[in-house]
């Protein structure tokens, strides 16, 4: 059989991108093993460069259509039986991509690396909303190099293609006080009036703005499911395309995912990574990814290969590099109003209680939202520690922003014009005791 640039990688010749991609990885592994022969992994690596190059590979399929270059009785008289062997083939294919490549003056696919994922035991995750004012707390993460998908190939399409038809679904979504932006988040269109996005995005304003194309318009929230973090808009005047969604039964650990979202109010910005891990979470799969995103991508989808929506950006971890989460895209199904303390306030309580010493010391467990009772005055507070060290208290029809910081058993609190310091005289995953140092107390249970 011709040995062609396929057949040295091992594919077929109508495999996709992704099929060719880790076909590479594959025959990389085994020439870092030594298992494979170095003289080999020279025609591997040239072979990938061609194949992976859309243009090359058009080119070299183009040229395998004409005669074989083969030397026949009647055109060597003198050597019978002669054939150019597998070598001359390949070395004029090499050559044609080589033309191609020089006239174009484009630069061969960088090669897969298989990327490794550490534990994130100490991590500390943080909403992805953008604020607008914390940016040094939210330094962009480099994009890893990601091993090629094993998994969701079927109807995979490229990166482009993708960008043009996923596009009309992803909006930016403004939050306002007043007259003030105070933040931006991302949504997706989920057909009709109806957005999906973050909570933390959604009830971070008083006043919602949708941002879908070159259109925008006045949005509030029909459905807050806190528990689950995802809050569904009503947007009048919208009539949006509904995307198609996927279930997380069916992603696998190392596929291939797209972002797309509005990082720091940028609309439609997209990035690619895989899925680094799937953690079972309260009825559902959290999906992790390397996919990388910034304030501003909460609320945005998380894609498959085919276009479908996967997940909902929700945060990413404070530690590391590209330790990004989604929400499964499966629970906008089964959405209701409910309050909680977010996915966000879930993993800080659990991460407490594997490492409960670590989390005392840095208040892992004071994030999330909390329902806090006056036992002396009789009133009561709903109070939401972010992770960002900013908090937010609402009373009655009020809601007063601030900072917090927690230390050797101490609560920080600062408003605009107040000031205090709390003891904090119980802390557990469910209930909270702070202690003003005029007696009184405030006792407060998890949301």
């Amino acid at each position: 059989m011709k040995r062609t640039l396929y057949t040295i990688l091992g594919v077929d010749p109508l495999a996709s991108s992704e099929e060719i991609a880790a076909a590479y990885a594959r025959l990389h592994a085994a020439f870092q093993s030594g298992s494979y022969d170095r003289n080999d992994w020279v025609l591997v690596r040239e072979a990938y460069a061609v194949l992976s190059n859309t243009d090359k590979r058009a080119m070299y399929d183009r040229s395998q259509i004409a005669p074989p270059l083969t030397r026949s009785v009647e055109q060597a008289p003198s050597q019978q039986g002669f054939s150019l062997d597998w070598r001359y083939g390949l070395a004029a294919g090499l050559l044609v991509a080589g033309l191609v490549y020089f006239a174009k003056g484009r630069a061969p696919a960088a090669a897969p690396v298989v990327a490794t994922t550490g534990a994130t035991q100490g991590a500390t995750p943080v909403l992805m909303q953008d604020s607008g004012g914390r940016t040094d707390q939210f330094a962009a993460q480099p994009q890893a190099m990601q091993a090629p998908a094993a998994g969701g190939s079927s109807g995979a399409m490229g990166m482009e293609d993708l960008f043009a038809k996923l596009s009309p679904y992803v909006a930016r979504i403004n939050m306002y006080k007043g007259s003030t932006l105070v933040g931006t988040g991302s949504g997706v269109a989920l057909g009709g009036d109806a957005i999906i996005t973050n909570c933390h995005v959604a009830l971070a304003g008083s006043r919602l703005q949708v941002k879908l194309g070159q259109d925008s318009y006045e949005a509030s929230v029909a459905v807050a499911d806190e528990e689950r973090d995802l809050c569904k808009l009503s947007v009048k005047g919208l009539s949006a395309p509904a995307v198609v969604i996927g279930a997380s039964s069916e992603v696998r650990t190392g596929q291939r995912v797209i972002a797309i979202g509005a990082p720091h109010g940028l609309d439609l910005t997209i990035s690619d990574g895989i899925v680094s891990s799937l953690r079972p979470l309260d009825g559902g799969t959290l999906i992790q990814t390397t996919a990388p995103v910034s304030p501003g991508s909460s609320g945005g989808g998380l894609f498959d290969s085919s276009g479908r929506l996967v997940g909902i950006v929700t945060f990413q971890m404070r530690t590391g590099q590209n330790l990004n989460f989604a929400a499964p895209a499966e629970w906008i199904g089964s959405m209701r109003t409910r309050s909680g303390g977010g996915l966000i306030g879930k993993m800080s309580a659990e991460r407490a209680q594997d490492n409960p010493a670590q989390s005392a010391q840095n208040g892992d467990m004071v994030v999330g939202a909390w329902h806090c009772h006056d036992t002396i005055g009789g009133t009561s507070v709903l109070i939401s520690f972010q992770d960002d060290r900013t908090l937010e208290m609402r009373y009655e029809n009020r809601v007063s922003p601030g900072r917090w910081m927690y230390r050797d058993g101490q609560l920080a609190i600062q408003f605009a014009n107040v000031a205090d310091t709390l003891r904090v005289e119980e802390l557990s995953r469910d209930k909270m005791i702070l202690k003003f140092n005029v007696g009184q107390r405030l006792v407060c249970a998890r949301r």
